[in-house]
């Protein structure tokens, strides 16, 4: 009998490794499992850097290219996508709108009593981490508010789109914090939308939103030529 389960778990720990590799490209420290943009993404070889076997690498990588995380390109395979800025910048706008729908709609009171819960601290990255983890530490946190702004719709298809907005843009997203002197400025600045909505002022909550989401548009294009050069660096190592 098969165990449905296990394969399954199998696939999931499959998709997980995975998708970490191929969302943050070079900001993996191993060069030896990294994967870069445009990378042609081989069934076997992957799945001797996630270790696992073929099958669940093979399911895992069709669960991604749906999600739009990769590419595939009929007879020839699966390839890593190269982010683009126009790209980027729809979905930067895209979210935008559903973030402002959410935080302009008339809101239940126990659902913006629990925003916030767990994030208050969370600029406060633990001691030892290097630079890179900070920076995922603090972009997980700034996604975490506009999850959590997302959650108060209770619209599951909603938040599933703004979890693969924040999955699409989590390395420009890391990149610019990483370029930032106060990279824990951004996760206040995101903080703050929400102190907004708890002191039940929607106006100022969209007018910060709007200051981090318009920064972060204008600039996208600088941004993708620094990961340009960061990758060319990295596919040189």
């Amino acid at each position: 009998m098969r165990d449905t389960d296990g394969d399954i778990s199998k696939v999931d720990t499959a998709y997980t490794k995975l998708k970490d590799l191929i969302i943050h490209y070079d900001l993996i420290p191993d060069s030896k499992i990294r994967v870069l943009p445009g990378e042609h993404l081989h069934i076997d070889d992957l799945s001797d850097r996630v270790k696992a076997s073929a099958t669940p690498v093979r399911q895992a990588l069709e669960r991604l290219q749906g999600e739009g995380l990769i590419d595939s390109i009929p007879k020839r395979g699966f390839f890593a996508r190269v982010p683009n800025a126009s790209e980027l910048q729809d979905l930067y706008e895209f979210a935008r709108l559903v973030l402002e729908h959410n935080i302009t709609r008339p809101l239940d009171p126990s659902s913006v009593a629990r925003l916030g819960r767990g994030l208050m601290k969370v600029e406060a990255v633990p001691a030892g981490h290097s630079a890179t983890k900070c920076v995922k530490h603090h972009a997980i946190a700034i996604e975490s508010v506009f999850e959590q702004i997302t959650q108060m719709s209770r619209n599951e298809q909603m938040l599933r789109m703004m979890r693969n907005f924040n999955d699409r843009s989590r390395y420009v997203r890391c990149l610019s914090l990483l370029q930032s002197f106060d990279p824990g400025a951004q996760v206040r600045e995101c903080l703050e939308v929400i102190e907004f909505l708890r002191n039940q002022d929607p106006k100022g909550a969209c007018a910060r939103l709007e200051t981090h989401m318009v920064r972060m548009i204008v600039d996208l294009p600088e941004l993708i030529r620094e990961a340009r050069s960061r990758w060319t660096m990295a596919a040189a190592i």
